[in-house]
C-alpha cells in the first residue's frame, strides 16, 4: 500500500509540474541580436546614452517586447533594443527538465513495483 501512495504522489507532482501552467515549466526568453551591431539604449529614446554596443549572436534577459522596443536586462540595468535589430528565443529551464525526467523514471519505477508484487500475489494463490 506504501508503494501506492508513494506512485500516486509522484504523480500528482508530475501533473503539476508538467502542466502548462507551471511555473517550474516556464521558459525564459531572450532577445538574440540579429544584426551585425546594434546599441541597447539606457531609456526608450536613441538619443539616450548608449550602455552597449551588442553584436549579432548576443543574447539579453527579455523584460518586456512592445511593437517598436525591446526592454531587456544588460548586466545589472535595464536598456532598451530596437525590435527590427533582434529576435525572441524561448531558452532553456534545466532544472524542470531533469525534474521531469526524474519524475517519470519514479512513476515508471512505482508502477514496475506494484505491477511485480501484483504478478507475485497472483503466483503465491
Amino acid at each position: 500500500m506504501r508503494s501506492v501512495s508513494v506512485t500516486g504522489f509522484a504523480a500528482v507532482l508530475a501533473l503539476l509540474l508538467l502542466s502548462p501552467f507551471s511555473i517550474a515549466a516556464a521558459t525564459p526568453q531572450y532577445v538574440q541580436i540579429t544584426e551585425s551591431f546594434t546599441n541597447v539604449y539606457e531609456r526608450l529614446d536613441p538619443k539616450s546614452p548608449v550602455i552597449i554596443m551588442a553584436k549579432r549572436g548576443d543574447r539579453f534577459d527579455l523584460i518586456y517586447a512592445g511593437p517598436l522596443w525591446y526592454q531587456v536586462k544588460v548586466k545589472d540595468q535595464i536598456g532598451w533594443i530596437e525590435r527590427k535589430a533582434g529576435r525572441v528565443i524561448e531558452g532553456k529551464n534545466v532544472f524542470s527538465t531533469i525534474l521531469s525526467i526524474v519524475l517519470v523514471c519514479a512513476l515508471l519505477a512505482g508502477t514496475f513495483i506494484i505491477v511485480s508484487r501484483v504478478i507475485n500475489k497472483q503466483q503465491t494463490a
